[in-house]
C-alpha cells in the first residue's frame, strides 16, 4: 500500500499562547502570543499565526510563560563538581601574587579533592549534576571530564558511563574525556611544580581519540564527543598539533582550558617563549572548532585590551570562541576584562556554568554584571547580547546553527520559564527577565528533539530524593579521604 503524505505525516505538538523568543533575520526576537510548531525532533514552524492543530496533534498552553531555545552550556564538569563545595568557596590563594587567580583552588585544592574521588561517586555525582542542568534549561551541555587526576587512572569506562547518564537524564551532551601530558600541584612558597605522566600521557589521548570516534553521534545524535586537551600548560606542542590533526580529520571540535591563571600564561612564555595565544597559533589549535574554556588571563595583565593587533586578529579570522565562566570567576574576586572588549574586537564568546550552581540563568546575570561594572558603563553588555551568548552562541562554538534557536529547521530544544510570579510580573522586556531577574527555578518545563524531559519544574527521568541520597553518601565518603 501507497502511503499518502498525509498518512505519512508524523502528529505535532503545538506550543501556544507564549511569549515566544524566535530567531528572526540573524537575531532573537520576541513574539507575543506565538506559536511554536514541533514534527518529531524539529521545529517546523515559528509564528504568530499558524495552520490550526489536529485533534490527533499535542497541545502545550504556554500563557504566563516566556517559551525560549535552550540554554548551550559549553563547558562544565559534573564529575568533581558535587564534591569540591565547601573547599573552593573560601579557599586562601596561598600566594601574594595570585589575588583573584584561583591560585590556591587550582594548584593546590582542587587536585587534593579529586584525587579523592573514585569511580563510582563520579557517575554518582553526575546524576545530579545532569539532573539539575535540565532542570534550569540547559538543554545541550559540554562535559569535560578527568582523566588520572579523579579517581579510575583514566579509564576511559567512566566516560561512557557518564555519557550514559546523560541520556538517560534525556539531555544532548558533547561528552570531552580530558587528557594531557602532565599534572601540576602547589609547592610551598606559593610555587607549581609539573609531572609528566608515563607517556606523556600518549595512551590515554589514544583511548580518548577513540572514544571520540566511536561514540560521536549515538543516541540519535543527541551524543556528540569533542576532543578536550587538558589545561594548556599541561600539554607539550606535539600532543596539541596532533588533537588539531584528528579534530580536522574527523570532523571533531576542541575546546582547551586557558587563560586560568598568571602562573599558566608565565610558564608558557617561559617554556615556549610564547604567549598563551601565539602558542595556540604556532600548534594548529585555532578555528571555527575551537574554544577556549576561561580566557581570563590571556595577556600578561589580564586585560584583553592588551592582546597584540596579530593575537586579537588571530582569534577574530580564525573564528574562535571564548567560553566565558563569570560566576566561577566573580566568587574568587575575579573578573572577566571583559567580554565588551572581546565585543569590540569580534571575536565570538560563549557561556558555561563550569562548577556549581549548573544554572545559566546565574551566569547570565554574573556575565551581565561584572562586565558592566569592569567597564563602568551599564551599556557594556546588554541583555540580549548576553542571552545570545548563552544560546546562539554556544551552538555556533560547536558548529550547531541548528540549535540555541526557535526557528524553522532547528532542533526542537524549547524552555518554557514562568513569568507569571510576584517577581516577574510585569514583563516588559523578556530579556532583562531572564538575565537580571530568572534564575532556574522559574524553568517549568524542557523539551529536548521535541520530548518533554522536565515537566512542571520536575525532572521526569530522575528521583530526585534517590539519587541526592546516592550523593549524599558518596560525598561522606569521599570528604574522608582528601588529604590534608
Amino acid at each position: 500500500m501507497t502511503l499518502t503524505m498525509t498518512e505519512n505525516k508524523m502528529n505535532k505538538t503545538y506550543i501556544e499562547n507564549g511569549t515566544v523568543i524566535a530567531w528572526i533575520n540573524g537575531a532573537h526576537t520576541v513574539i507575543e502570543r506565538g506559536v511554536v510548531v514541533i514534527e518529531g525532533n524539529s521545529i517546523i514552524e515559528v509564528g504568530a499565526h499558524t495552520a490550526p492543530p489536529s485533534a490527533s496533534d499535542t497541545r502545550i498552553d504556554a500563557t504566563g510563560r516566556i517559551v525560549m531555545p535552550g540554554f548551550v552550556n559549553t563547558h562544565l564538569h559534573v564529575t568533581d563538581t558535587p564534591y569540591t563545595k565547601g573547599y573552593l568557596e573560601d579557599a586562601s590563594n596561598l600566594s601574594p601574587r595570585a589575588n583573584a587567580t584561583n591560585y590556591g583552588t587550582l594548584y593546590k585544592t582542587l587536585p587534593a579533592v579529586r584525587h579523592a574521588i573514585d569511580p563510582e561517586a563520579q557517575v554518582i555525582a553526575s546524576e545530579c549534576a545532569f539532573a539539575e542542568l535540565a532542570r534550569t534549561g540547559s538543554t545541550t551541555v559540554v562535559e569535560l571530564g578527568y582523566d588520572y587526576e579523579v579517581g579510575g587512572d583514566g579509564d576511559i569506562s567512566i566516560t561512557e558511563q557518564i555519557a550514559q547518564v546523560a541520556m538517560a537524564t534525556g539531555l544532548r551532551c558533547y561528552s570531552g574525556p580530558r587528557y594531557r601530558a602532565m599534572h601540576y600541584g602547589h609547592a610551598p612558597g606559593g610555587k607549581v611544580w609539573y609531572q609528566s605522566y608515563p607517556e606523556n600521557g600518549r595512551r590515554r589521548f589514544r583511548d580518548c581519540v577513540d572514544f571520540c570516534i566511536d561514540w560521536d553521534g549515538r543516541y540519535d545524535g543527541r551524543l556528540r564527543t569533542l576532543l578536550a586537551p587538558g589545561q594548556i600548560d599541561t600539554c607539550d606542542p606535539d600532543l596539541l598539533r596532533e588533537t588539531r590533526r584528528v579534530a580536522s580529520a574527523h570532523k571533531l571540535p576542541i575546546q582547551i582550558h586557558a587563560g586560568q591563571s598568571p602562573n599558566e600564561y608565565e610558564r608558557i612564555k617561559t617554556e615556549y617563549g610564547m604567549s598563551t595565544v601565539e602558542y595556540m597559533i604556532d600548534t594548529g589549535l585555532l578555528g571555527p572548532d575551537f574554544m577556549i574554556g576561561h580566557g581570563q588571563i590571556l595577556t600578561h595583565d589580564g586585560n584583553i585590551a592588551s592582546l597584540t593587533p596579530s593575537e586579537a586578529a588571530a582569534l577574530r579570522d580564525y573564528q574562535t570562541t571564548v567560553v566565558h565562566l563569570p560566576w566561577v570567576k566573580a566568587r574568587r574576586g575575579g573578573v572577566i576584562n571583559s567580554i565588551h572588549k572581546y565585543r569590540q574586537l569580534n571575536i565570538r564568546q560563549a557561556l558555561g556554568t563550569d562548577t556549581y550552581p549548573f544554572d545559566m540563568f546565574n551566569d547570565m546575570r554574573m556575565a551581565a554584571t561584572v562586565c558592566r561594572i569592569v567597564e563602568h558603563s551599564i551599556e557594556a553588555a546588554t541583555s540580549v547580547d548576553i542571552f545570545t551568548m548563552a544560546t546562539a552562541g554556544g551552538a555556533d562554538a560547536l558548529g550547531r546553527p541548528d540549535l540555541g534557536r526557535l526557528a524553522v529547521g532547528c532542533k526542537a530544544d524549547v524552555v518554557l520559564v514562568r513569568m507569571d510570579t510576584f517577581k516577574a510580573a510585569p514583563t516588559y522586556d523578556p530579556f532583562k527577565f531572564l538575565v537580571l531577574a530568572a534564575t532556574g527555578e522559574d524553568v517549568d518545563r524542557v523539551l529536548v528533539d521535541g520530548k518533554t524531559i522536565v515537566e512542571g519544574g520536575l525532572v521526569l527521568a530522575v528521583d530526585m530524593a534517590k539519587v541526592v541520597a546516592r550523593l549524599n553518601n558518596a560525598a561522606s565518603r569521599v570528604r574522608a579521604n582528601v588529604a590534608d
